[in-house]
């Protein structure tokens, strides 16, 4: 069960919810599995090759699992959201009446799979961060609108 939505106060509807973007992890993810597979055949022969392979990504299968189960963001009419964790939690909040600032933070190759990370920046030194979601841009003017 999602922790952001069993922790909703009474009242409260959720507007906009996410976890990490599987675009980044899948194209990194497979880039690795096709440099060991290049590296192994380099070595020796295709056979090495297919064997680092599927190690890579029998490896890599875990993290990634951990990743995206592990966060999880949200929007809601009062606040801002964001969990990070499967074992140990790290849980932010802020009231949307607190935000002071949303910056998007997109590189290139994020910007072609519409991906980014959100800081919003409240009073103080406080801040949540949306790490890695899918269309960072519409959820900025979501929170900014507060509607």
């Amino acid at each position: 069960m999602s922790y952001i939505k069993t922790n909703l106060n009474n009242g409260e509807k959720l507007k906009f919810h996410s976890r990490i973007s599987l675009k980044p992890l899948i194209i990194n993810y497979s880039v690795i599995v096709i440099i060991s597979f290049i590296a192994g055949y380099v070595i020796t022969d295709w056979f090495l090759g297919l064997f680092l392979s599927i190690i890579a990504f029998v490896i890599l299968i875990p993290f990634a699992l951990i990743a995206y189960f592990g966060s999880e963001f949200g929007v809601t009419g009062k606040r801002v959201i964001s969990k990070r964790g499967i074992i140990s939690r790290n849980a932010s909040e802020m009231n949307l009446s607190s935000i002071e600032s949303v910056n998007v933070d997109q590189g290139i190759i994020e910007r072609l799979l519409n991906v980014g990370t959100l800081k919003i920046s409240g009073r103080g030194t406080t801040s949540v961060i949306f790490f890695s979601i899918d269309e960072p841009i519409k959820v900025r003017k979501l929170i900014q609108n507060k509607n």
